[in-house]
């Protein structure tokens, strides 16, 4: 049988196990632009010695969560080593692609084009414990389910996400539960907003944006802008009052650049934008959505805004597993303890996170998972084969902000709010072609490319 083992001599023409080590955690999403160079960098970086390999083999890895994060980490390790073992805890049967919810909301997909089967996203080979974690016990190195399983483990990838907290807005369950109120955040919702706009008969819309860390930052103002397209195709925009009430100081803070180019366009489509407010309350028998407006000087007012459809936000948290366990620490909003550039945790040396509920300040979006996922995979194989991290995420993270039916724009930026890959982008600029890729391309990738593995 040929020896497939890496070459390590100098000037030999191969390259070094510590740099396939790397290679691993780069990942392929420059295959997107790169062609045959790109393909042929992603096969070096899956390959590993027979050596490296067996130890990989024999070490029990174990991911909570069978999302897009947890998947993708997975299928990345099982790319290097087919026959790693890895455990997969997931309770659902189906799978939702939760980036397509604001295009259902927006009547473009169909409720059907965003759900998958989970059996069929495990890669062969992944055991598949269907079960809610229900614990974490780290200095035992195990996991335990809610039927009260124990799950041990030598390595653990933290992959839960994060999810609406319903007690952050009063009143917020019993309004989505009238006719005027839904929004994009569970498919049922979204379906529901999307009857509530083709049929609405004219008057105040309400859209609101939350506090603290979002899943998927710019969904609210997606679905504020395509609602107040859709009004406007129809030819009854002057029917309607577009509201768009964010705690924020502006529509797109975290990217400036995008920001000052955004909102001229929307303020001239008579959107009425209010910032420093917050929804606190909804009033149902009035149909009045009570915001608390904290200005930069710290005065706070209550604002009254009454409403004949209302898109109400409520905060984000993570599982209780996670936000009440001995992973998280005080000042992080209970989500995962990790270093932001590694994706390791900070104290347990064999936890990794990734995804919404690792605490690295990037936006919560399956973009960013597209960056930090061979990040996760590279470094869990450095930690098996005992050398430091040698992956790093950058922070990049890219939205495609859908400014209007048939128009969108896409960019990528870093920590700092800083674009990236402008050239390719082309970020301040609303385009046929960006929608394109976002309603027929992105689901494509997220789906046959992350998630075999090909990141």
């Amino acid at each position: 049988m040929e020896d497939h083992n890496l070459k390590t001599e100098s000037g030999s023409g191969g390259i070094s196990r510590r740099d396939a080590l790397k290679y691993i955690g780069l990942g392929g999403g420059g295959l997107l632009l790169a062609g045959t160079g790109g393909f042929y960098g992603y096969r070096k970086s899956l390959q590993l010695s027979r050596t490296d390999a067996a130890k990989v083999r024999n070490a029990k890895i174990v991911v909570a969560g069978g999302s897009i994060g947890g998947l993708t980490v997975a299928a990345r390790l099982m790319r290097a080593v087919p026959d790693a073992n890895i455990t997969i805890i997931e309770p659902k049967d189906e799978h939702h692609y939760q980036p397509g919810y604001t295009l259902v909301a927006a009547g473009v997909y169909k409720p059907e084009e965003v759900i998958f089967d989970q059996k069929s996203l495990f890669m062969p080979g992944m055991k598949w414990v269907k079960d809610y974690v229900e614990a974490f016990e780290p200095d035992q190195n195990r996991v335990i389910t809610r039927k009260g399983d124990i799950i041990d483990y030598d390595y653990l990838v933290v992959g839960l996400g994060v999810e609406t907290n319903m007690n952050s807005v009063e009143n917020l369950a019993e309004a989505l539960e009238t006719p005027y109120v839904a929004n994009v955040y569970k498919l049922e919702s979204g379906i529901k907003f999307k009857n509530l706009a083709q049929n609405f008969g004219g008057g105040k819309a309400v859209f609101t944006y939350p506090t603290g860390y979002v899943k998927c930052g710019g969904a609210p103002q997606k679905i504020t802008w395509l609602t107040e397209d859709l009004w406007r195709g129809a030819g009854m925009r002057d029917q309607v009052e577009v509201h768009f009430h964010t705690p924020q100081n502006s529509l797109f803070p975290i990217v400036p650049k995008v920001d000052n180019a955004v909102r001229p366009l929307i303020e001239a489509r008579g959107i009425q934008n209010h910032y420093h407010q917050v929804l606190k309350a909804i009033d149902i028998s009035t149909r009045t959505a009570i915001f608390e407006e904290r200005m930069p000087d710290e005065s706070v007012r209550e604002i009254r805004q009454h409403y004949d459809l209302l898109h109400p936000m409520p905060t984000f948290r993570t599982p209780k597993p996670l936000r009440e366990g001995p992973l998280t620490r005080e000042g992080i909003g209970g989500q995962l303890d990790v270093d932001r550039i590694t994706l390791q945790h900070n104290v347990y040396p064999n936890v990794f996170g990734v995804g919404d509920n690792a605490a690295t300040g990037a936006p919560k979006t399956a973009a960013t998972i597209r960056k930090q996922a061979p990040v996760v995979a590279g470094n869990i194989v450095d930690a098996i084969l005992g050398y430091e991290p040698s992956n790093a995420y950058d922070g990049v993270s890219g939205c495609p902000l859908l400014t209007r039916y048939g128009r969108c724009m896409m960019f990528e930026f870093g920590y700092n709010g800083e674009l990236v890959n402008e050239w390719i982008f082309q970020p301040t600029k609303e385009t046929r072609l960006w929608w394109d890729f976002k309603v027929h391309g992105l689901k494509r990738l997220y789906r046959h490319v992350m998630m075999n593995g090909y990141v």
